[in-house]
Formats: C-alpha cells, structure tokens, sequence
C-alpha cells in the first residue's frame, strides 16, 4: 500500500422540491463546494511533494433542475376545449426539461523546467515579476473561429531557472479556470389510449436544446505556439429523437 496524497471535500447541497400540483413537477438541486489536494500526480520516492491545491474535479458552483408540466388542455384540465375532436388534438400533452450549470474546473499551466529528470514531470512557471496585466485575453469562445484565438496571456507566466520550481500555484494560478458549462433537454410526450389496457406513447426529445456550443479547456502547456487557445469541442449540436411506445 502506498500513500500518495491526501484530498479534502467541503460543500453545501441545497435541493427544492415541489410535487404535484396544477400539472406542475419541479426539482432544483445546488451545490456550492470545494475540492482541495495535493493529487496530481503519484509520488514516488525521490519525486516532488505535489503543493496542496484546489483539485482537478473542483467545480465550485453546480446547479441542475428538473420539470414536469402536463399542459392545462383537454378534458378534466382547466382550459377544455368542450369538444372531443379539439380535446383530442391539444389534450393531454406533457412538457419537460433538464437545465444544468456548472462552473469550470481550475487550470493547471505547464512550463518547462530543467530538472535532471527529478522536477521535469510537474513543472511549473513562475509568475513574471513586474506583470500587471490579465492572464486572460478574452471571455468564453462560442465559434470554431473564436476558439483558434488564444484566450490566455502566456506574458504572464516564465518558466523556471534551471532546477528550480516555479511560484505560480499548481492548479487555478492567477484565478483561471475552464469556462462554465450550460446545457438544456427537452422534451415533449403524450399518451393515447386505445382501450383499458393498450395505449400509445409518442414523444419527442431534444438535447442541447439552445444549440449552444462549449469547448474543454484550452491548450495550458506555456511554450506552446497554440497556448491558450481551444480544440475540443466538449458538447454536441443540437440533436432530435422522435420515439413511440406501444404499452399494453
């Protein structure tokens, strides 16, 4: 057995339900946390103490929900229609989405260190002295165009003399973080009866509903020529799924 680091967990977790009522279902869940450790790498004999850190997974705020509605039409609801034919077009139809948010995880800048073979493998810069700029250069990218466009400022970081570590913090150095995250789902369902123990199920789901783009975090490693910049696009275009159930 080998002890290779230690981590710790803080968080409040918050949840708001309500059941039933007029159609209606929701559920909200937030979680305000922090994730500390010093595990970013194995240590082996004759290799660094990794630096007690905010730790790769962190994600300080999460927030995600879910919704019911059965719409408010057809026979038995409020608004009925007070015609078969028109009840059978709007009635019984059923609403639903997932939202989800979550902040970015911390970002871990790569110099390049002249370590004998010691340090070379957890390097990182220091801070430039004197820098009094933004080690930022522009907010979250929503196009292929805007992501080939760096978005960290390599000015202000320097690698290391030779063996020795750099000051700048292992994770999250100068406040950066990937960008948040944010998608919704959606979908629509309604159910036809045909007789007591038969019925039809016929739904339609969307994913990525606003078709918003995100990226994974961009390039960290400091004298890359593409530093700061995104090439992974982390989610998918919109997409459409139609579905029917026979249930009896």
């Amino acid at each position: 057995w080998l002890d290779i680091g230690e981590s710790s967990y803080s968080s409040l977790q918050t949840t708001l339900n309500r059941r039933v009522s007029n159609g209606l279902t929701f559920m909200i869940n937030y979680t305000f946390s922090k994730e500390m450790d010093d595990l970013a790498g194995v240590r082996l004999p004759g290799a660094n103490y990794l630096e007690y850190s905010v730790g790769s997974i962190d994600h300080k705020h999460v927030l995600s929900s879910t919704v019911v509605y059965k719409l408010p039409f057809g026979e038995g609801r409020r608004f009925n229609g007070g015609s078969p034919v028109v009840n059978a077009v709007i009635g019984d139809w059923q609403v639903s989405g997932i939202f989800t948010v979550q902040t970015g995880s911390p970002l871990s800048i790569g110099a390049n260190c002249t370590g004998g073979g010691i340090i070379d493998g957890s390097c990182y810069p220091n801070y430039t002295p004197g820098f009094t700029g933004s080690a930022t250069l522009g907010g979250k990218p929503t196009t292929r165009a805007e992501a080939a466009t760096a978005h960290l400022n390599a000015a202000a970081f320097t690698n290391p003399l030779a063996y020795t570590y750099g000051n700048a913090a292992r994770t999250a150095p100068d406040g950066l973080f990937a960008p948040t995250v944010e998608n919704i789902d959606a979908s629509v369902r309604r159910e036809f009866p045909i007789r007591e123990s038969l019925k039809f199920t016929l739904q339609a789901d969307v994913f990525n509903l606003p078709n918003s783009v995100y990226f994974s975090a961009p390039n960290t490693t400091l004298n890359s020529t593409s530093y700061g910049t995104y090439t992974v696009q982390g989610n998918q275009a919109r997409k459409w799924q139609f579905s029917g159930r026979l249930t009896f």
